[in-house]
């Protein structure tokens, strides 16, 4: 008689749940009576309620975030490649290529392919194939009939500067849109290049007698010790070097009126201009400058 009860007992248990074990269902008990644990149809093995159903719903909840995932990969890769299309016809990267699809070594050789255009941006690889640093974009641009090479940074603009009193106390890093490795590529490779540099002062020096308040930094980190215009060494603007001015620069005379140092540095183991400082612009407003750097210019 017991074991009749029993029996009605688990099958009415099974029955009510929807899970009988003898139909074979495939996920534990939801609900069943205390102390019982669900059962898993496909091996016989018991299972705390409810494990199964958790593990399921991870492993979808997983698969849609890799799915997700793979899809903004894709799209990424995609805009990637569209974009890099663009930029190759831009710089007109596959008319210049020569029958073995190598870019011109040079502005000079981008002239001699396809000519240039006023100032276009080309692809080139300065120290050749599969050599060092890789293809670049550079402008290029004709004086008179000769090739020139232009390289650009984030100091070209006329910038303000004030409120700095000590020597080369404002500093600001020149960023070129190319590698250092890439830029000293095409200077090692060029018969010259030079650089703009202006510095316009009120009140404000670039020499106080044998002290520099204004310079710049070469390539490789080296404080220079002329101005544009001036040889290396010298410790001067052009107008102190030429005799124009009574001083090192016309800034050095230090008076209440605009003044401007300006001119061409031409010495090739120093460019391009990685770093520009200034001081002495701190007693407002009767001290105040503002500088600006041109781009880098090499010729063939």
């Amino acid at each position: 008689m017991k074991f009749l009860v029993c029996l009605v007992f688990f099958v009415s248990a099974d029955f009510t749940s929807g899970q009988s074990t003898v139909q074979g269902m495939h996920s534990c008990s939801a609900q069943g009576p205390p102390g019982l644990p669900g059962r898993d149809g496909r091996d016989g093995r018991d299972c705390p309620c409810g494990t199964k159903d958790t593990q399921i719903s991870e492993l979808q909840s997983k698969y849609q975030e890799l799915r997700d995932q793979t899809s903004g990969l894709r799209q990424q890769n995609e805009d990637l490649e569209q974009r890099l299309s663009v930029l190759e016809d831009r710089i007109g990267n596959k008319t210049q290529s020569d029958s073995a699809g190598y870019p011109p070594s040079s502005c000079t050789e981008v002239a001699e392919r396809s000519g240039i255009h006023d100032q276009a941006f080309y692809m080139i690889d300065p120290d050749g194939p599969g050599r060092g640093v890789l293809p670049m974009v550079v402008q290029c641009d004709l004086q008179g009939e000769t090739p020139i090479t232009l390289i650009s940074h984030d100091s070209e603009a006329r910038t303000h500067v004030k409120g700095f009193k000590g020597a080369g106390s404002y500093s600001k890093d020149v960023t070129y849109w190319n590698s250092m490795e890439q830029v000293r590529a095409v200077v090692d490779q060029s018969s010259s290049c030079k650089q703009h540099i202006k510095y316009e002062c009120y009140g404000s020096v670039i020499w106080d007698g044998s002290t520099p308040y204004a310079w710049w930094v070469t390539w490789d980190g080296r404080q220079a010790d002329y101005w544009g215009g001036a040889s290396p060494g010298s410790g001067k603007c052009a107008c102190g070097q030429t005799g124009a001015c009574s001083g090192s620069c016309y800034c050095d005379a230090n008076e209440n009126t605009w003044r401007e140092d300006s001119g061409f540095l031409s010495h090739k183991n120093d460019l391009p201009v990685t770093q520009l400082r200034f001081g002495d612009t701190d007693d407002a407003p009767s001290e105040a400058g503002f500088y600006a750097l041109g781009k880098l210019i090499c010729y063939p």
